[in-house]
């Protein structure tokens, strides 16, 4: 009979300890997760850089060729990349000394690389003037960005793709498309 006694309060005393413990676990204040915290895996990016963009390659045009394209697009350009980023997604602002044309972008980031495609931009057409005193309008169609980075430097290039327009009607004669490098530093 002391032995069926013992076993019930055994029993007692471990489902009341059960008890406790559980109330205890569910009284505990859960810790909050932040998923803006930086990644371990994907260093951060954001934030202000700036650096030479060169004009190293144009092709198409129509009549926007040879000498024309330095009265509007700069052989030696400044670049400023504004960079946010929650995690491997990417908004970034990128605008040019010579033109003060602001694009936005987006995309993401690795561990070592950048990759970015135009949303909008400030203004997408651009007025100028063959070198037979024609003028044309430059429509911005899309432009893109892939470049690496070590934490110190972004390095790459961007292209761009304008549609040729004439100006009195509006009817396209060509598409230019232009690609600078760059070398940009965070500030």
């Amino acid at each position: 009979m002391h032995r069926g006694i013992a076993m019930i309060r055994s029993r007692a005393v471990r489902t009341v300890m059960l008890v406790i413990a559980l109330s205890g676990v569910a009284c505990q204040d859960s810790r909050v997760v932040n998923p803006a915290a930086a990644s371990l895996f994907i260093p951060n990016v954001q934030g202000v850089w700036s650096g030479p963009m060169t004009l190293v390659a144009t092709s198409g045009g129509e009549c926007v060729v040879g000498p024309v394209i330095p009265t509007f697009l700069p052989t030696l350009d400044v670049g400023t990349f504004t960079l946010s980023q929650n995690a491997d997604t990417l908004n970034a602002t990128i605008t040019t000394e010579s033109t003060g044309l602001a694009c936005r972008y987006t995309g993401s980031a690795t561990s070592s690389s950048v990759a970015l495609n135009a949303t909008s931009c400030d203004r997408t057409g651009l007025i100028v003037t063959c070198a037979n005193g024609v003028p044309r309008e430059l429509r911005l169609v899309g432009s893109s960005v892939t470049a690496s980075w070590n934490g110190n430097q972004i390095v790459g290039r961007a292209t761009s793709t304008y549609n040729v327009l004439t100006t009195d009607e509006e009817i396209g004669v060509g598409s230019l498309v232009a690609t600078h490098d760059f070398n940009a530093t965070r500030r």
